[in-house]
């Protein structure tokens, strides 16, 4: 449940939000009232609220200021936070601040409950899009690291002989037929080899079966294509020699731990 905080030095206006509110149908719980700034940092620090909700005017520290101490500490921490302001009509230069902050909700006393619920509502759905990019970034980058991008393409460099020659031609062949496709045969049968022979050649200068290489390769260019947001993943399946759209996700998602459209999505 995303949790909320009140910031409010008017008593009955903080009870009445944090008593009277729907939390549970809001899809959030409401950790508590904090009277002014500092009471509501302690709050901050010790529960992590995901919302919170400040009037602008507050004895002591401003609920601006308390918006961008906040900020700052989440951002340390590498978490999200939305603020919902709440001012009187007299406070137009606090509120415009407050947006230059990048607050999105500002609320005008006194409050509407329909106006407070959807407005929490928005705020909710910000932050929960928030930590589903951070996890989405969060599983790219864990799966890039053990699968995807410890992939190497082969280079010829400094390994000579017969056995990498071969292997470098089959490589070029990959490279030059992806689209199209390729086999261990049709490749052998080129450089007038055998595919077993290949096969064994080609495991052991480049630590990858011939079929492995070659999707490899082709979701290294599907990973290119996807930058390009004006082609259509199906387009994308298409250009990297995969017929089958629905084939090409299940490969990349089993590569790269997301889906084609979560990959792109993420960008």
């Amino acid at each position: 449940m995303t949790k909320v905080l009140v910031v409010e030095d008017e008593s009955i206006v903080r009870r009445d939000i944090v008593l009277t509110t729907a939390w549970e149908e809001l899809g959030c719980v409401c950790i508590g009232g904090a009277e002014d700034a500092d009471q509501a940092l302690q709050m901050v620090r010790s529960q992590k609220p995901d919302i919170v909700i400040t009037d602008i005017r507050m004895p002591g520290m401003t609920g601006l200021e308390l918006i961008e101490l906040i900020a700052e500490q989440y951002a340390l921490e590498g978490r999200a936070c939305e603020c919902i302001v709440l001012s009187g009509y007299s406070d137009f230069e606090y509120a415009r601040q407050a947006m230059r902050s990048g607050v999105m909700e500002y609320l005008v006393k006194p409050i509407d409950d329909e106006e407070l619920s959807q407005a929490i509502l928005r705020a909710r759905k910000r932050i929960e899009s928030q930590k589903n990019d951070d996890s989405l970034k969060k599983k790219l980058s864990e799966e890039n690291e053990s699968m995807f991008m410890l992939f190497k393409e082969y280079r010829l460099g400094e390994q000579k002989g017969a056995n990498a020659r071969y292997v470098a031609q089959a490589i070029e062949l990959i490279t030059s037929r992806y689209i199209g496709g390729i086999t261990i045969e049709e490749a052998a049968e080129k450089l007038s080899i055998s595919p077993s022979y290949l096969s064994r050649l080609f495991k052991q200068e480049t630590g990858y079966t011939f079929v492995d290489y070659l999707t490899y390769y082709r979701i290294k260019k599907a990973v290119e294509l996807l930058k390009d947001p004006a082609v259509k993943i199906y387009e994308v399946a298409d250009l990297v020699g995969y017929s089958d759209a629905r084939y090409f996700s299940q490969t990349f998602r089993r590569l790269m731990g997301v889906t084609p459209r979560e990959f792109r999505d993420s960008l």
